[in-house]
């Protein structure tokens, strides 16, 4: 005796399909692996959920299947890129944070780079470094101006 056919499952595994279809080319893409990864996982757990409706309520499984196949598929892709990314990107990380975070200080100038700058300034313009040292004192507030 054959069993009615009925559509039970047909609408989650449509939406899994659409998910799955469009998890393969954002998995493959290397910038949108985590969008990839987030479409094969509901696009998966939408075609698990199909699937069971089907089996319950005698529904056809192969589009079902479908979208359970292209689900895992981009699924995939977007893992291998997720896992490549953070094989490449941990040691990077590590060594921008090896001493604790950028400190204000780090980024800092060196004054005596801007003594320098100015010492060479005078001499080429044949000024009396006397001058130009009292005056770089005096706005830097170390001593007045002779």
């Amino acid at each position: 005796m054959e069993e009615p056919k009925s559509s039970a499952g047909q609408g989650l595994g449509i939406a899994g399909l659409i998910l799955g279809i469009l998890a393969i080319p954002m998995g493959i893409i290397p910038c949108t692996f985590v969008v990839g990864i987030l479409f094969g996982i509901i696009g998966i757990v939408l075609s698990l959920v199909a699937l069971s409706q089907a089996n319950r309520g005698f529904g056809p499984k192969g589009l079902i299947i479908a979208a359970l196949v292209c689900s895992i598929v981009g699924l995939t892709f977007a893992s291998v890129w997720g896992f490549a990314f953070s094989k490449i990107s941990s040691p990077v990380i590590r060594e921008m944070f090896r001493n604790g975070p950028p400190r204000f200080e780090d980024f800092q100038h060196d004054e005596n780079v801007y003594q320098d700058i100015i010492v060479d300034t005078a001499a080429d313009q044949g000024t009396d470094m006397g001058d130009m040292t009292d005056t770089l004192k005096a706005l830097e507030g170390e001593d007045s101006i002779r």
